[in-house]
C-alpha cells in the first residue's frame, strides 16, 4: 500500500490558500474540462477517464476531456499527467511557482502529487504523476477525495450525490515497497480457478486502485490437487513453432461438477441446484471458460488436453497484456523441486531419457521458458519450496535437490534468454537450517520471498 506524504507541505497548503480567484468567495468555481496531452501513454489517458467517471458519478455532470488548455473561459480545469508531459511543464510554467521545478523533481517513479493552481486568473487542479502509473494512482486518489472507497471486489460510492466543485486538492503519495499486490491461490473453488479471461481483469483493474502493482500465481503439481493448467510442463520437442502445445497431459481447475476429492468437495450439477438457483447458469459443469468440454477431466483426450493448455494460455496473453498497460507486474510458478507429469515422463524414457537427470530437467524448464514466451507476457518465474518445509524438518538431501533443481532453471532461462527475472517463494523463506539460505546461493538478481502463515502472525 502507499503512505500519505506531503511534498513541501508546508508550502503547498499555504499555496492552497490563495490560488482560487477573487470571485470563488463570492460565487464557487466549477471545472469545465479535463485535460491530457492526446499521445499520452495509456495509463496517463486512463487516468483522465476515471477522473471524468467518478466525477461523473458523484456529481452527475460529465466532463469533456480535451489535449490542450482552452484559451478562453472562466471555469476551472483538471490537468492530469505524468510530470515529463510538455502539457503539465507548461502549466506549472504558467502558473509562475517558483517550485514548480522541485515540485516536478521531486516526484519519482509510482509516485504523484495534487495540487491546487492558478493558470492565467483561472483555477487549475493538477494531477501529475512521476510516471504514466503514478498519474493513475493519482487519479484514484482524488476519487478518494471525492468519497470513492476502494475494494478488491468493487468500488463503494455514497449514495447521495454532491454538487460540483472545484478540486481543491493537496495531496501526494509514494510507495513504501516496490512491489506490493496479491497471490491469489488456485486449487479452491474460492478463488482464481473460477476466472476467465473477464475475471481477472475485473481484479486486475481493481489493483491500481489500492496502489497496487503485482499479481501472482502459484500452480500445483500432480498429485493430490493437481496437475493445473496454469504452466505446462515439457520439452521443447512437444511445443509446435507458434507455442501451442502438440503434447501434454490431463490438468484441471474447479468446476462444478468435477470430482476431484480435493478439500472435501463433491461434484453437483448446477441443474440441480435448488430455490432457483439452476436458473443462473448456462451449463451443468460451471466453471472458467477455457474448463469448458474438459468433463470428466480424468478422461480427456490428448487433443482435449492440448486444447486446455492453449486456452489457459490465450486467457493469460489477454489478462497479462491488461496487467502490464496498468503498471502490474505478473508472476506464475511452479513447486520445487519440479514434479514432471507421468505423461511426460514415459515421453521422456521412451526418447531414451532420465527425468531425473539434471541436464534433462533443464531442457524441460527451457521448454516450459520457450511456451511462456510465446504465449503470454510474464516478469517472474517463481520456483516454490515444498509446503512441508513449514512444520516437517528439512533433510540435507532434501535442500541439494531443490538447490540443483534451481540451478537447472537458472540454466535454462539464460539458456534460452527468458524475459522474465527467476524468483523463489514458498510457505517459509528457506529451510529451517538456515532461512537466508536461498540469498546466499542464487545469484543476486533473484528475489526472495515467501508468504505468511498465521494472518501475518508468523515470523519471516
Amino acid at each position: 500500500m502507499l503512505c500519505r506524504i506531503g511534498l513541501c507541505a508546508a508550502v503547498l497548503i499555504s499555496a492552497a490558500t490563495a490560488v482560487l480567484p477573487a470571485a470563488t468567495a463570492r460565487e464557487p468555481v466549477v471545472p469545465g474540462a479535463i485535460v491530457a496531452a492526446q499521445d499520452a501513454p495509456f495509463a496517463e489517458r486512463l487516468a483522465a477517464r476515471e477522473i471524468a467517471r467518478y466525477l461523473y458519478v458523484r456529481t452527475g455532470h460529465l466532463l469533456p476531456i480535451v489535449d490542450a488548455l482552452p484559451e478562453q473561459g472562466d471555469a476551472g480545469l483538471i490537468v492530469v499527467g505524468s510530470k515529463d508531459q510538455a502539457l503539465v511543464k507548461g502549466v506549472l510554467a504558467k502558473a509562475d511557482l517558483r517550485l514548480h521545478e522541485e515540485l516536478l523533481g521531486a516526484v519519482g517513479p509510482e509516485q504523484y502529487f495534487l495540487k491546487p493552481v492558478v493558470v492565467e486568473g483561472r483555477a487549475v487542479q493538477l494531477v501529475v504523476g512521476g510516471c504514466p502509473v503514478g498519474t493513475l494512482y493519482g487519479a484514484y486518489c482524488l476519487a478518494e477525495h471525492l468519497g470513492v472507497r476502494f475494494s478488491m471486489h468493487g468500488d463503494f460510492v455514497p449514495d447521495k450525490q454532491v454538487a460540483l466543485t472545484m478540486p481543491q486538492v493537496v495531496d501526494a503519495g509514494k510507495p513504501l515497497f516496490a512491489r506490493r499486490g496479491i497471490q491469489p491461490f488456485h486449487d479452491f473453488p474460492e478463488g482464481p480457478d473460477w476466472w476467465d479471461a473477464e475475471g481477472y481483469k475485473a481484479v486486475l483493474g481493481q489493483l491500481p486502485k489500492m496502489r497496487m502493482n503485482f499479481f501472482g500465481l502459484h500452480t500445483y503439481p500432480q498429485g493430490g490437487v493437481g496437475p493445473e493448467p496454469l504452466v505446462w510442463i515439457g520439452p521443447a520437442g512437444d511445443l509446435n513453432p507458434d507455442g501451442t502445445v502438440k503434447a501434454s497431459y490431463r490438468s484441471r481447475h474447479f468446476t462444478t461438477s468435477n470430482v476431484t476429492g480435493a478439500w472435501g468437495y463433491r461434484g453437483t450439477k448446477t441443474s440441480d441446484y435448488t430455490f432457483g438457483a439452476a436458473a443462473l447458469y448456462g451449463r451443468d459443469d460451471f466453471g472458467a471458460d477455457y474448463m469448458q468440454g474438459t468433463e470428466p477431466w480424468t478422461k480427456m483426450s490428448p487433443e482435449q488436453c492440448n486444447a486446455l493448455f492453449d486456452r489457459m494460455g490465450a486467457t493469460l496473453s489477454d489478462a497479462f497484456t491488461f496487467a502490464r498497460r496498468l503498471g502490474i507486474k505478473t508472476c506464475i510458478g511452479t513447486e520445487t523441486p519440479l514434479t514432471i507429469p507421468a505423461a511426460v515422463q514415459e515421453r521422456l524414457k521412451a526418447a531414451g531419457k532420465d527425468p531425473k537427470d539434471p541436464k534433462v530437467v533443464q531442457e524441460v524448464y527451457e521448454g516450459m521458458f520457450r511456451r511462456i514466451m510465446k504465449t503470454h507476457p510474464l516478469d517472474y518465474y517463481w520456483c516454490w519450496t515444498p509446503e512441508g518445509w513449514t512444520w516437517s524438518g528439512v533433510k540435507q538431501a532434501q535442500i541439494d535437490a531443490t538447490a540443483a533443481d534451481m540451478r537447472a532453471a537458472i540454466a535454462a532461462s539464460k539458456k534460452v534468454n527468458a524475459p522474465f527475472t527467476l524468483a523463489t517463494c514458498g510457505w517459509v523463506l528457506g529451510p529451517q537450517q538456515d532461512r537466508a539460505l536461498f540469498d546466499n546461493i542464487l545469484p543476486k538478481n533473484m528475489p526472495v520471498s515467501c508468504i505468511n502463515r498465521q494472518v501475518g502472525h508468523a515470523p519471516v
